[in-house]
Parts: C-alpha cells; sequence; structure tokens
C-alpha cells in the first residue's frame, strides 16, 4: 500500500460521482423527450411558441453542461449553480405553457425529474449540506410559485419537492460518507508508509550496527590474539612477566583498557560511563584482577556527579574482590533500560564471598558505594553468599 493508492480511490469517487451526474440527467431528458411527446400527442399545449422556447433553452443549456461535467474535474459550482437556475425558471414557467387537462393525463408534464437530477447533481459535486439546501430551496421555488390552473396542488407540490429534498440529501449523505472513508483510508495509507520508513530506518541502523559490532569483534580478536595477550603474559607473575613491577603495573592497567574499549556485544559503544569505568578497573588491574567488561545501551552523557559517583563507587568495589573475594576475575556489566533510562553498573565476582548477616559491612560498602550512590539521587546493593561470590549492583535514579 502507498500513496498511490489513496490518490487512486479519491479519482475513483469522482468518476464515480460524475458518472452518476451524467446518467441520472441523460435518463431525466429522455423522460422530457417522452413527456413532450405525450404532450403532443393530447393536445396538452396552450402556448407551443413558448413551450418549445422553454424546451429549447433546457436542451441548450445541457449540451453545455454535460461535457462540462464529463470534462472538469472537479465541476465548477458556477457550472452547478447555473443548472439549478435554468432548471428552476423551466419549471416555474413551462406550466403556463400546458392545458389543465395536460396535468391530468400525462404522467409527468412537468420538469419534475430533471429537477431531481439537479439537485442530486449539487449534492454529489459538492458534498456540502449548506450547497444541497441552497439548491433544494432554488428548486422548489420553482414549483412554489403560483401556475395558471392551480395545479399542482398544494400537497401535489409538497410531495414533488419532498423528493427532491430526500433524493438530494440521501446522495450528500453518501458521498459526504464515502469521501470520509476515502480520507480515512488515506491517513492510514499515510500511517503505513510512515511506519515503514521508521522500520526500513530501524532495519538500516541495526544493519548498521551489526557491521560496526562485526568490524568490533574483528578488531578484539586481533587485540587479544596479540596485544592484550602479549599485556597479559608481561603483566603476570610467572616467566614471561616483565621483572620491573612499575612495567608490570603499566601493562595490566594498558591490557585492562583494552578489554574495555573492545565490548562484545552490538551495543557496546564507547561513552563517558564506559570509560570512567574503565578508568576505575585500573588499580584493581594493577593489582592482578582481570575485569570482563560488557556495556549496552549507555547513554552518551551523564551528569558530571552521577558519573564520578559510579566511578569512584565501582573503583571500591573492584578494590574489595581484589582484596577479599580471592578471585582473579570479575564480571563488569553497565547497561540502560531504554523505557525508563535509569543506568545499572553490577560487578560480579565468584569468590568466597560472606553472610551479610553475619557480617557487618566496611566503611568501604556504606560509606565510598551506598552513601556515595544516594549523594546523586542514585541506590547500592551487596548480595552474597559464603562460598557463591558477591554481586553490588549501583543504580541511578534509584
Amino acid at each position: 500500500m502507498d500513496s498511490a493508492l489513496a490518490v487512486d480511490l479519491h479519482r475513483r469517487i469522482r468518476a464515480i460521482t460524475t458518472g452518476v451526474i451524467l446518467l441520472a440527467r441523460l435518463g431525466t431528458l429522455v423522460m422530457v423527450a417522452l413527456s413532450i411527446a405525450s404532450l403532443a400527442q393530447a393536445d396538452g399545449f396552450v402556448n407551443r411558441p413558448l413551450a418549445t422556447a422553454v424546451y429549447l433553452v433546457v436542451a441548450g443549456w445541457n449540451v453545455v453542461f454535460l461535457p462540462a461535467v464529463a470534462r472538469c474535474e472537479p465541476i465548477p459550482r458556477a457550472v452547478l449553480a447555473g443548472d439549478v437556475a435554468v432548471t428552476s425558471a423551466a419549471a416555474a414557467v413551462l406550466p403556463w405553457t400546458l392545458t389543465a387537462e395536460a396535468f391530468a393525463t400525462v404522467a409527468v408534464p412537468d420538469f419534475e425529474p430533471v429537477a431531481v437530477s439537479s439537485g442530486v447533481a449539487v449534492a454529489l459535486a459538492s458534498a456540502s449540506w449548506p450547497a444541497t439546501v441552497g439548491g433544494c430551496t432554488a428548486l422548489a421555488a420553482g414549483y412554489a410559485l403560483p401556475t395558471p390552473h392551480d395545479y399542482p396542488d398544494l400537497a401535489s407540490t409538497a410531495n414533488i419537492i419532498g423528493w427532491q429534498v430526500v433524493t438530494a440529501a440521501c446522495c450528500c449523505l453518501f458521498i459526504r460518507r464515502l469521501r470520509a472513508v476515502a480520507d480515512a483510508v488515506d491517513t492510514a495509507t499515510e500511517q503505513v508508509i510512515t511506519a515503514r520508513e521508521r522500520l526500513a530506518a530501524r532495519r538500516s541502523q541495526n544493519e548498521e550496527r551489526i557491521r560496526h559490532f562485526q568490524e568490533q569483534l574483528r578488531r578484539h580478536r586481533a587485540l587479544h590474539d596479540g596485544p592484550l595477550r602479549l599485556l597479559t603474559a608481561i603483566a603476570g607473575q610467572g616467566p614471561a612477566g616483565h621483572p620491573d613491577e612499575r612495567v608490570r603495573r603499566q601493562a595490566a592497567i594498558s591490557a585492562n583498557v583494552l578489554r574495555g574499549v573492545t565490548p562484545d556485544d552490538a551495543d557496546g559503544t564507547l561513552t563517558e560511563l564506559s570509560l570512567a569505568l574503565i578508568e576505575a578497573g585500573n588499580d584493581s588491574a594493577a593489582q592482578g584482577l582481570r575485569v570482563e567488561y560488557h556495556f549496552a545501551n549507555l547513554p552518551d552523557t551523564l551528569p558530571s556527579d552521577v558519573l564520578h559517583a559510579f566511578r569512584h563507587a565501582t573503583g571500591e568495589a573492584l578494590a574489595n574482590v581484589a582484596r577479599h573475594a580471592g578471585s582473579s576475575r570479575v564480571r563488569l556489566t553497565a547497561l540502560a533500560d531504554r523505557p525508563s533510562a535509569a543506568v545499572t553498573v553490577a560487578v560480579v565476582d565468584q569468590g568466597t564471598g560472606f553472610d551479610p548477616e553475619t557480617t557487618a559491612l566496611g566503611y568501604g560498602i556504606q560509606q565510598s558505594i551506598t552513601a556515595r550512590m544516594v549523594e546523586v539521587g542514585g541506590a547500592a546493593s551487596v548480595d552474597s553468599h559464603p562460598g557463591e561470590g558477591t554481586r553490588v549492583d549501583l543504580r541511578w535514579p534509584a
């Protein structure tokens, strides 16, 4: 579905409207021709020259009206107004050319069918209640004027006018509802197009993210198989370790940075927070702790005080792992919840752990972690079990 469908639908509605107006008018003109033949056979004219002039005016006008309806889109309001004026005038004049017997013997001696088709044309072409009411009022005036034979009577006149009004009103209601459906389809089409464009853009972004991640993964493997492995060996205590403690420390820090700046998921991009967390792991890395970083959906920026709190609270949690956990590895995860924009940093180790119910939390956890996060509107929690490691969660906002 695309915009061409909505355009085609409106075009088809206009074509249907034009077709109905043309068919209605041609049909009513045939009825008028049959009426003329019946009146001539019944000798129903009292003023043939005037009747002939009226018929010729109506015929001449329709020679103009029908091609204008067929060619113009939309139909000009001046053409519709002219049609109402000619039809109303003809309906008012023709009774003065007929005998009283003509009204009693001929089924439709006047222009009632043409008047109905004129009201239908106004309703369908304008789709406007004011225009429809105005057209029906002008046409009704042609029948409301007095006639020489006082015929048709009041009831018949009301019947003729009522038939015109009801038919025109039904056509106006129909075309308005039909156009409303077309507009609804048009709106729905635009919404579908917009949704498809957004989906295509999102798919393109996802493909770009995947390509970016694959490139990062390629670089990560290259770093892991080359510089990272070498730096890790230099920083170690084994035979490959450098004898100078300062070199080992710098190698450990460099290896830590390399692990942090090569994220292992498609949404892991470098941000202020990820760089701060990598920096927080440098001191622990220098003590032999290997930090595995996992970043996802992090915001590009954070308030400086929040960034400072995350950096130092994470550094304290990592330092606790290095000092107390008895583990050489720790997993640091940082991610943002997109709907709520909340950021969570988790430090998880598989070390010795402890029982929070029987072990008092030290100053580092109470002040350097919990209090620091609370000060910036965040929160911190510690979950640990003996022999099962420890998990420290930092969250902002709380």
